[in-house]
């Protein structure tokens, strides 16, 4: 092919997905291709009705990146990160589909345009000058991922400056990084977050109407990016919004719509027209506890009424979780074929169901067998690609209702495809119209859809619907708004915020809450990621209990894949053993929790752990503890799932499959971990091989005493009939491993961890990062293999992000001396388990071991054995040994920015180093170029006179606060890759 062009999309589209795209999707293809440097490739706004196929826009953005992978950095507009960004807690797993649907596309293709756009994307992750091996998978044509939230494991979107990839994340998974207060990853990891999330990045915002703060935060983004010093040669990187909602906010001038053309269209034409003829029920309930006992009762009974020979497929959508789950259990009394999903649901749970309706997606392949209910709270408004033959809902905001009713007969096909709206009449009274999620929208919008009811029925089609609206614009807006629900402002960002901000080690005091520049200050609250682990100690309480489980959750840390996300009020009161599911609902709780404890009120008996990492962990009962983020684990035999939403589907043992650990485990890592404990044994397949597994647990012999046994026992478990999928291949996986270790459990058994990636998918493999940095390792790296290494990395993403060739040599000489520092003969000691003599007897200077310490116990010992300082910083010592031979940096354009890139290789000096106490400090002593350098251990860069903060500042007003994120990104990441690279896969 001569070039790859704009009129080349509709092909591309074709040997994808088999079909044609629609034709605005072919008209948007070619604007944002042909757009070149200070263009607007996007428009501001795409307002284009439910079910147009608005999330072939990520088609869009990686074909046009394609089109432009051989143009001059300054020319090209089409980034290499896109994020679609909803405002959910769960991510919208269809939008995920269908990007990984097209990643493999293109790793697959064999030839046409396809195989052309994948070596385009591939060229923009070489480097001609640099031949760098690619063992971690950096360089596939496009990645995918889900922003969960919830653990550091999860952000392995993180792994390439240069990789193309789509994320797909919630407001408050992609906020929270790009304000530098990521909810979920460590502090140390906000800057990098940021610099990517903010450099070389296309945001779609979905359905923006309802994400109104988020949207005027991403204004003050847009503007605030830009803010640098203009002498510093920094090219500006792409970075645009786009708006996706069928009611763009007033100000919007560059609005995208559907045309005649697309009207004309026999798919597209008939989604748009289709009728959903809709009877509103007004339900004659008490407000009591009698009338709510039997409202689930009404709702479920009327969806079975609704069935018929041609709606075999009916979903019901309701406003609580509790609402959810009370007609799902119903609907099962009933003897019916039930789902229920919410977005309370554990990411594993929600991944095997959303499996299970696979046969219900919109497109020729869409089931007609039995009839299924579909029961779901607010998570399928948004993105879910079901289509339903039938809905029963729950009477909500306008907006909310469009979106549901965008389920219903999704595909336009020619069924007698309805809808029922139920209200209870208590909510429209005075006394009670007022709803805690929807406020006065969800009484007014009955009220004007009852004005508009003909002939007992309103038709909730597209075009019919769209008569029923205002034709003046500005009268149609304000009806939209008054009927939407509630949707506040976020408060006006000032520098002062992104001063407070940026500011990452340590955060000030007071420090700007970024939630409510999320959702704006009268919303939801945030949330907390919860999971349940049968192997911790019955009763936390006791300081012993409370730090053997943290030793515990070292082995097997939690990720978000078995996480639920719950609102921080609801997890207050059910630690304080209140009613934890009051108004939860799928856009949080009711607020009704303050976050303060209640003067002189007991000390709850719910203790439970909050995990921050390996050393920041703790055991808390205190609900005052909480913070947006905080990944909370609580010991199984507490419960709480059902209380927050969750139910989940019995084990291959029998028992419910609380505890999930292992199998997340393996999801985010792709490596096999199994935990040999008599709970978590539990759920794992009847037999002989179990019930010995059991025995040994029991009975705890020394690990070297049992591996074989270990390796019998599991190859008899992995061929057992039942045996999940997930633990044969964790199972056989560790057994082929010659990498693999056995450790003691803390609470009795062994923990069985595998170092070879077992699974394959680029969508589902991990990363290291700076928390994996030095316990990670399984071979030995001598230091100056290592500094070289990580030159070459830092090297090729400088070059490949546009950087000036005096900037590229400058990352490259930080990446070149940041671990120095590494020298200390104490940090050797431990790079050889804690034996100071083995150290001394070595010929070489380490970067890396794989006799670090892999667990929190032998880590203390360790340390100990070896006099290494709590909390001690080899970065430190790096910068003292740097500027102790000024020849070192003559070569440097920056000298400022080469000392701040070594200073906060781990994310410290952001603006202060931090304090540590060196009682004894040492001679640290090493050779960088030719020159002998020496200091001592006691830096004294915690001092407030070091100069640290003070060149943090200046090169935060000299690059931006995003710029300087952004450089320190391009290191930081190298040194992970670099990491990686060195391990054996």
């Amino acid at each position: 092919m001569n070039g790859l062009r704009a009129e080349h999309f509709d092909e591309f589209f074709r040997e994808v997905y088999g079909f044609s795209p629609f034709p605005w999707q072919s008209r948007l293809a070619r604007r944002v291709v042909t757009a070149r440097g200070d263009e607007p490739a996007w428009p501001e706004a795409l307002a284009l009705p439910t079910s147009a196929g608005k999330t072939a826009c990520i088609d869009v953005a990686v074909f046009a990146l394609a089109c432009q992978a051989e143009w001059a950095a300054a020319e090209r507009t089409g980034p290499r990160r896109i994020f679609f960004v909803v405002d959910r807690r769960v991510i919208v797993d269809a939008t995920y589909d269908r990007a990984a649907l097209l990643a493999k596309s293109l790793r697959q293709a064999e030839g046409g345009v396809v195989r052309e756009v994948a070596d385009r994307l591939l060229s923009l992750t070489r480097d001609s000058v640099h031949d760098v091996a690619d063992p971690a998978g950096v360089g596939t044509p496009l990645d995918v991922f889900r922003m969960r939230g919830g653990t550091y494991r999860d952000d392995r979107w993180v792994r390439s400056p240069l990789q193309p990839a789509v994320i797909v994340s919630t407001v408050d998974q992609f906020g929270s990084r790009l304000l530098f207060r990521g909810y979920g990853p460590r502090s140390n990891m906000w800057p990098v977050h940021a610099g990517l999330a903010a450099n070389d990045s296309l945001v779609v915002l979905d359905e923006a109407h309802c994400a109104n703060p988020f949207r005027q935060t991403m204004e003050h983004v847009g503007r605030y990016r830009r803010w640098a010093d203009e002498s510093v040669n920094l090219p500006a990187s792409p970075h645009q919004t786009v708006l996706l909602s069928a009611t763009p906010p007033a100000g919007v001038t560059d609005t995208f719509v559907a045309d005649g053309e697309d009207r004309a269209h026999s798919v597209l034409g008939a989604r748009i027209g289709c009728a959903k003829p809709t009877r509103l029920d007004l339900v004659r309930v008490p407000a009591s506890a009698d009338g709510a006992a039997r409202w689930p009762g009404r709702l479920a009974q009327e969806a079975v009424d609704l069935a018929g020979e041609q709606r075999r497929a009916i979903g019901v959508m309701v406003n609580r979780v509790a609402t959810a789950r009370a007609v799902y259990r119903e609907l099962i009394g009933m003897g019916h074929d039930a789902v229920l999903l919410t977005g309370r649901m554990r990411a594993i749970d929600h991944d095997r169901v959303l499996r299970r309706l696979d046969g219900l997606r919109t497109g020729e392949e869409r089931e007609t067998g039995g009839l299924r209910f579909v029961v779901a709270t607010q998570t399928l408004e948004v993105g879910a690609d079901l289509d339903f033959d039938g809905l029963v809902t729950e009477c909500a905001s306008l907006d909310a209702l469009r979106q549901r009713f965008g389920r219903l007969n999704r595909g336009g096909r020619p069924i007698d495809a309805r809808g029922v709206v139920m209200v209870q009449s208590w909510q429209l009274t005075a006394r009670n119209r007022v709803d805690p999620v929807y406020g006065e929208a969800l009484a007014d919008t009955w009220d004007w859809l009852a004005e508009r009811d003909r002939d007992g029925e309103v038709d909730f089609g597209f075009e019919a619907f769209d008569r029923l609206l205002p034709l003046e614009p500005d009268e149609r807006r304000e009806l939209l708004r008054r009927l939407s629900a509630p949707a506040p402002d976020a408060p006006v960002m000032l520098p002062a915020h992104l001063d407070a901000w940026v500011q990452t080690s340590p955060a000030p005091v007071p420090d700007p809450d970024v939630s409510i520049f999320l959702h704006g200050s009268d919303r939801r609250a945030p949330d907390v990621q919860v999971c349940w682990r049968s192997d911790l100690p019955d009763d936390l309480s006791r300081n012993v209990d409370g730090d053997r489980a943290i030793r515990i959750l070292s082995l097997c840390p939690p990720v978000s894949a078995e996480c639920i996300s719950v609102p921080i009020p609801n997890l207050r009161r059910w630690l304080r053993g209140e009613d934890g599911a009051q108004g939860l609902s799928d856009l949080g709780g009711d607020g009704g929790d303050d976050g303060s404890g209640r003067a002189g009120a007991p000390e709850p008996d719910r203790r439970v752990i909050l995990w921050r990492g390996l050393q920041d962990s703790r055991s808390a009962g205190s609900a005052d503890a909480l913070r947006p983020g905080d990944t909370v684990v609580i010991p199984a035999q507490l419960g709480g799932w059902d209380i927050f939403g969750h139910v989940p589907e019995p084990g291959a043992g029998g028992a419910p499959a609380i505890d999930v650990g292992d199998e997340a485990h393996l999801r985010s890592r792709a490596t096999p971990l199994l935990r040999v404990h008599q709970h978590t044994l539990a759920s794992w397949p009847e037999c002989p091989a179990r019930r010995e597994l059991l025995e040994l647990a029991r009975r705890a012999q020394p690990p070297e005493d049992e591996e074989m046994l270990l390796e019998e026992r599991l190859r008899e478990i992995a061929a057992v009939d039942d045996a999940p999928e997930w633990l044969q291949t964790a199972a056989v996986g560790w057994c082929a491993d010659p990498g693999r270790k056995v450790f003691e459990h803390p609470g009795g058994g062994f923990v069985l961890r595998g170092v070879r990636r077992v699974m394959e998918d680029p969508g589902e493999i991990g990363t290291l990062t700076d928390e994996d940095d030095a316990y990670s390792a399984t071979v030995e790296v001598s230091l100056e293999d290592h500094l070289a290494g990580v030159g070459r990395w830092a090297s090729r993403f400088a070059r490949g992000a546009g950087l000036p060739r005096e900037m590229e040599r400058d990352l490259e000489l930080a990446a070149r001396l940041h671990d120095l520092g590494k020298a200390d003969h104490r940090m050797q000691a431990m790079f050889h388990g804690g034996s100071t003599w083995a150290a001394a007897a070595s010929d070489t200077v380490l970067a890396k071991s794989a006799q670090w310490p892999s667990d929190l116990g032998a880590f203390l010992r360790a340390r100990e054995a070896c006099a290494y300082p709590v909390g001690f910083r080899h970065e430190l010592v790096s910068v003292r040994l740097i500027e102790s031979v000024s020849d070192l940096l003559d070569t440097a354009a920056d000298r400022d920015l080469v000392l701040h890139l070594v200073t906060s290789h781990h994310g410290y000096g952001r603006p202060f180093a931090p304090v540590v106490e060196d009682p004894d400090p040492v001679a640290v002593e090493v050779d960088a170029f030719g020159h002998p350098l020496s200091v001592s251990s006691r830096t004294g860069l915690e001092r407030l006179d070091s100069g640290v903060a003070e060149r943090f500042w200046r090169l935060a007003r000299r690059y931006g606060w995003w710029g300087l994120a952004w450089l320190e990104a391009l290191v930081r990441v190298a040194d992970h890759r670099r990491s990686e690279e060195e391990q054996p896969h």
